[in-house]
């Protein structure tokens, strides 16, 4: 698969993902805000790929975001989602004693959507992909500086 390929179809289905949140925020489903953790990490791996840079496996949001260069400005806002990690499994499941961990409020979810979308709009755009052209390819993949 092509590089460009790769970091086109990271960011559609981070935002196939925010919608899936958005979906399932509506229905108070505890389930929206996986979606936005799992968002969050496509965009991340989508731009360790663009600078060459192996993502890893798990869900270890803020360990990848480490390996983004200082001179990727859109480190900080990367930063800003990692946070998110903590999403990726402990809330999908019961704690060993049997409690389920405490939803996000409305208000936190909402949060979390606006701030992922940021992110997303803003590396696509520096990518120059188009999310809303399903045939297309990014323009740029190299690093963003």
């Amino acid at each position: 698969m092509s590089v460009e390929a790769l970091l086109t179809n990271s960011l559609r289905i981070a935002l196939a993902d925010l919608e899936a949140a958005r979906v399932l925020a509506a229905a108070n489903n505890r389930n929206a805000i996986y979606h936005c953790e799992q968002a969050a990490e496509k965009i991340i791996r989508a731009v360790l790929t663009s600078e060459g840079v192996y993502a890893g496996v798990g869900h270890q949001l803020e360990g990848m975001v480490d390996r983004v260069p200082d001179e990727n400005p859109t480190k900080q806002a990367l930063r800003g989602v990692e946070y998110l990690a903590a999403y990726a499994t402990t809330f999908r499941y019961p704690t060993t004693s049997g409690r389920i961990p405490r939803t996000p409020s409305q208000q936190e979810l909402a949060d979390a959507v606006t701030r992922v979308e940021a992110v997303l709009l803003d590396v696509a755009r520096r990518f120059e992909v188009d999310l809303a052209d399903p045939s297309s390819l990014a323009r740029r993949i190299g690093p963003i500086r």
